[in-house]
């Protein structure tokens, strides 16, 4: 029996990329990601996991060959790459821009050309899948780590993306609310790659779908 070939959402080809006179922060690195599995990147701090995250967004270019949906990473190309991929920051605050979780949530969908009561149903889906309708109108000024932690994630979730990279999604998560990122996050067909420091959570989320990390490995 043939096995199905499964589409590769996410492609590097001996990609390589420096901080200025630094050494290589990302040293040939090749790997693809392919539809429905999740990945795990594992490494020490200035390994490079965060400049992968970056790579795949196209925030940073390099003369290397990378894809995204088929789809070249370049100048020309960032904004459809975008619409494929969402991305958790590894600071929230810097995700969490507008005065209310509510107007986060409704922006990128907006943004994107959803109506605003199509934004407004993504939105209140979002909240109410994590257990969070009830910081719907909460300034974000006034919310705990953890709530702004998973508000951040719920943003991405209301855009219902394709793939979607998460830096450190687990940080400032209780033990209730890990384990309900992980069950949720199981039940989304999206490709997902996560940078994370925490090997529990990789091996809780990650592990138990499918069987994919990479150990990311930096050399002074």
């Amino acid at each position: 029996m043939y096995r199905k070939c499964r589409r590769k959402w996410i492609k590097f080809e001996n990609v390589v990329f420096g901080y200025g006179e630094e050494k290589n922060a990302l040293n040939y690195v090749s790997f693809h990601i392919s539809e429905g599995e999740q990945v795990g990147l594992i490494g020490a701090n200035g390994a490079g996991k965060s400049t992968l995250m970056k790579a795949m967004l196209g925030l940073i270019l390099q003369r290397e060959r990378y894809t995204v949906d088929e789809t070249e990473v370049n100048q020309e190309n960032s904004s459809r790459i975008r619409q494929c991929l969402r991305y958790v920051f590894q600071d929230s605050d810097n995700q969490m821009f507008m005065p209310t979780v509510y107007e986060d949530m409704i922006f990128g969908p907006l943004n994107y050309g959803k109506s605003r009561k199509e934004a407004d149903q993504l939105a209140r889906e979002a909240l109410e899948e994590l257990d969070l309708i009830h910081l719907k109108d909460r300034q974000n000024y006034k919310m705990s780590g953890g709530e702004k932690r998973m508000a951040a994630i719920a943003t991405i979730l209301a855009m219902n993306p394709k793939v979607m990279l998460m830096d450190e999604p687990s940080t400032a998560l209780d033990p209730k609310n890990r384990r309900r990122l992980i069950r949720i996050l199981a039940e989304k067909s999206s490709v997902k790659c996560f940078v994370e420091i925490s090997l529990l959570f990789v091996k809780e989320n990650v592990f138990s779908s499918s069987p994919g990390y990479f150990l990311l490995n930096r050399r002074y």
